[in-house]
């Protein structure tokens, strides 16, 4: 998979799970598990554009 795909694959994924919130038969565990897989997916994100171009790499 190139960066293109895997990217496109998590925002999909993270789109999913933003659609899942809009469930009002969550449960506050279901609802915060939910949100904290969105904040790993956002964090997923940018460590995949940092490894991609190539900032934070120490020369």
């Amino acid at each position: 998979m190139d960066y293109r795909q895997i990217i496109t694959k998590i925002e999909n994924d993270k789109i999913n799970l933003i659609k899942m919130l809009d469930n009002k038969n969550l449960s506050k565990e279901e609802y915060e598990s939910i949100k904290r897989a969105i904040d790993n997916y956002d964090y997923i994100i940018e460590v995949a554009e940092m490894n991609h171009y190539e900032r934070g790499a120490v020369h």
